[in-house]
């Protein structure tokens, strides 16, 4: 078992918009560590049973949430904008992590749709979410990191500017010897989806998704109690059209692109 100094994180409290506490790593599993950093609680649901395989084949899983999710309001749920919505995405996120076999989510806590600013100066919250992500990745020591690749899945700006955060990361050096993973879809399977919550994802050259994990019901069925946690983001229709396009966009495995390339894999370690 490595052992690792304690870091401090932000996460979101019940009352306030955000508290303080402190992380360690748990011990590490057989299989390494895997660590999905995604921009809003549920965007983790993309790769959900790539992160249950992992988790059940021994790998320590951590779930790294940038935003606090507190402007995803919901007509159906009937939350106002600010922290109560915050605090109920933050308890949705643990419940994602748990139905995933992962360990605690690490809530950064930067406000929902507000990474891209121009004052005090264009990159200030991205350069505070990259020192975050920084210390978070050296703190967790990660074999993999997941992330969005530059599409942003659909395009949204917080998915795209999130994975561009750790890309930097990683381009500095800083996160070592890992590898580095955006997930992808074919344009083949893209096309005869169902929207995913209402969007159509952008597509990757197949050749370049040089890294499949195939997954089996057990983590399929982990992943659809992973998405049954956001009651916030969607109704219970909403939440089995999402399951069913992502179902078919995974076609029994998640694929994932490797940053600056890498040879054909089947499993992250």
């Amino acid at each position: 078992m490595r052992n690792r100094a304690l870091f401090a994180l932000v996460a979101l409290a019940p009352v306030t918009a955000c508290a303080s506490r402190s992380v360690a790593p748990a011990p590490g599993g057989t299989a390494g560590t895997l660590v999905a950093i995604f921009a809003h609680p549920d965007d983790e649901t993309i790769v959900a049973p790539a992160l249950a395989h992992a988790a059940r084949n021994g790998a320590t899983v951590y779930v790294v949430i940038a935003t606090d999710g507190r402007r995803g309001v919901s007509k159906h749920a009937g939350i106002p904008a600010g922290d109560s919505l915050a605090a109920v995405r933050a308890g949705e996120a643990r419940c994602s992590a748990a139905a995933l076999g992962a360990r605690p989510p690490v809530l950064l806590g930067f406000e929902d749709a507000g990474l891209s600013v121009l004052s005090p100066w264009p990159g200030e919250p991205l350069d505070r979410m990259a020192r975050r992500v920084d210390s978070t990745l050296r703190a967790l020591h990660p074999d993999v990191v997941l992330t969005w690749g530059p599409e942003g899945g659909y395009g949204h700006q917080d998915h795209r500017l999130v994975g561009d955060v750790v890309t930097q990361v990683f381009q500095s050096g800083a996160a070592g010897s890992a590898r580095l993973l955006y997930v992808g879809f074919t344009a083949e399977r893209i096309a005869g989806a169902p929207r995913w919550y209402g969007s159509r994802v952008y597509p990757t050259a197949p050749a370049l998704l040089t890294t499949r994990i195939a997954f089996d019901e057990r983590d399929h069925e982990a992943a659809r109690r992973s998405i049954a946690c956001h009651k916030s983001q969607a109704t219970e229709e909403e939440m089995n059209e999402s399951f069913t396009a992502l179902t078919h966009l995974w076609n029994g495995e998640v694929a994932f692109q490797q940053w600056r390339g890498g040879p054909s894999a089947s499993r992250f370690f």
